[in-house]
């Protein structure tokens, strides 16, 4: 035999695996056929991996079996909480009847369904309970909100409806975000799609405080001249931190220049509403006077000169390295 055993049984891994050269392959097929000691240790590889899949689909079918039963269990426990939470609506029905009418029966329904939501839909979905029962929550509410509004004849509904979602997804949308329906689609862009959804939520809402209470063009000027301002520097910081391929010291100083323009601004629209609109709560003089907002904006635009100062540095140091 050319190569001795040693030799040959560290490449008979590659070997079984099919990845090593075809000069090393026909080197151990000849030195295969010539040692029944190398032989008989291939084989015992081969019984190895077998034994080793084997093992891996029965522990998968284990898993799946386990996962399936869980499942089960948890759909009929949702179910059985669900009907649990129809005694009381099945009661309040009975005696709504009794009394001659079925008005607040109805909200006792919808009312209902909110710990359905919170309680039963995250056992009931099969996949992504967060955003089923987020999903759920968010509907059942907005039902309530209707059903209150129907029966007692208020005008609340739309003030009640944004600002109930504007907050809630305000806070769980970068979970729903994650969730795997939604990701899929949106891809990388998580933090603009939630961005973006915050930004119409809260338009909504401002727009239906507007229309319910029929504020006039003055509340839709002052509105807009504060909100957008502010809403403007949530989007520069994101874009800037997100997308704007630059060192850490560049994008620090773009956020507190902005930060500090947004102080300017907001400092110059607050003197000017205070002294055209009767929205603003006007001090003592009836003037709003430039102050405290000119201080930190000048502090944040100083903060941005050292550190573009310091960006720059680090920009051209690493330039000499290279």
């Amino acid at each position: 035999m050319k190569y001795n055993c040693e030799l040959i049984r560290d490449l008979l891994p590659l070997y079984q695996d099919g990845i090593c050269s075809q000069s090393s392959k026909a080197v151990v097929e000849e030195h295969l056929s010539e040692c029944e000691g190398c032989s008989s240790y291939l084989e015992s590889l081969r019984s190895g991996e077998e034994l080793e899949q084997v093992m891996s689909a029965e522990k998968n079918e284990a898993l799946d079996s386990q996962k399936k039963f869980f499942k089960r269990r948890s759909a009929v426990a949702g179910t059985i909480i669900a009907g649990i939470f129809m005694l009381p609506v099945l009661i309040c029905l009975i005696v709504n009847l009794a009394v001659g009418g079925a008005g607040w029966f109805f909200i006792v329904l919808a009312a209902m369904l909110i710990p359905v939501s919170l309680v039963a839909v995250p056992l009931l979905a099969p996949e992504n309970k967060g955003l089923w029962t987020l999903s759920s929550f968010s509907v059942s509410l907005i039902l309530l909100f209707a059903v209150v509004c129907i029966i007692t004849r208020g005008s609340w509904f739309f003030i009640a409806s944004t600002a109930s979602l504007f907050g809630i997804w305000l806070v769980f949308s970068p979970f729903a975000a994650r969730s795997k329906p939604i990701a899929s689609r949106i891809g990388s862009h998580k933090g603009l799609a939630v961005l973006g959804l915050d930004t119409v939520m809260f338009a909504l809402m401002m727009t239906s405080i507007g229309i319910t209470n029929s504020l006039g063009i003055d509340y839709y000027s002052l509105t807009a001249r504060i909100s957008l301002p502010i809403i403007g520097l949530v989007w520069a910081i994101f874009l800037t931190v997100r997308y704007l391929k630059v060192n850490g010291f560049f994008k620090a100083a773009i956020c507190l220049a902005s930060s500090g323009m947004m102080m300017f601004i907001h400092e110059l629209i607050l003197n000017i509403s205070a002294n055209s609109t009767s929205f603003y709560i006007k001090t003592d003089s009836d003037r709003y006077v430039f102050g405290t907002n000119i201080l930190f904006g000048a502090v944040l635009m100083l903060l941005a000169l050292i550190f573009a100062g310091i960006g720059f540095i680090v920009n051209r140091n690493r330039r000499k390295t290279k």
